[in-house]
């Protein structure tokens, strides 16, 4: 037996962000919260973001390094604060559940991947994973593929 839930209606008001107050990079939710009353951040602080990455097997650590320095500087031009990035080095997503966790976080309003691959080769699995970051946790997923900062 499955159950259907329906996506959340977007919730609009005092204390909350939209997405046209920002740029945002993809498709994504109208409205997320902002930071909760009594957060760690300051109004004039930053957004925190954390980044993930699949890597193929073989990949060198030169070309790993490489990733994550684009991302964070990516992260750097789009006003955000990169306070981790999650690899993972295999088929198996055991940093997408480090990544998911991490977004439990109410400061860290944000995921940067450097392109929809990241997520996952298939369009339909990488819709669905971009749609459980973003409804479930409220966070952007910026993809640096989709802008002009993705070429060299």
């Amino acid at each position: 037996m499955t159950t259907q839930h329906a996506a959340p209606e977007p919730v609009t008001g005092e204390g909350y962000l939209t997405a046209s107050s920002r740029p945002i990079v993809g498709a994504g939710p109208v409205t997320h919260p902002g930071p909760l009353p009594g957060s760690a951040l300051p109004p004039t602080a930053r957004r925190l973001a954390v980044g993930y990455v699949r890597l193929l097997p073989g990949t060198h650590t030169a070309d790993s390094d490489q990733v994550t320095a684009r991302l964070r500087a990516f992260a750097a031009r789009s006003g955000l604060d990169l306070v981790n990035v999650y690899t993972d080095h295999h088929a198996y997503r055991s940093a997408f559940g480090e990544l998911l966790q991490a977004l439990c976080d109410p400061d860290i309003t944000a995921v940067v991947i450097p392109a929809p691959e990241a997520l996952s080769e298939f369009d339909g699995v990488y819709q669905a994973m971009r749609t459980l970051i973003e409804l479930e946790t409220g966070a952007d997923v910026l993809v640096m593929s989709q802008t002009t900062e993705a070429t060299p």
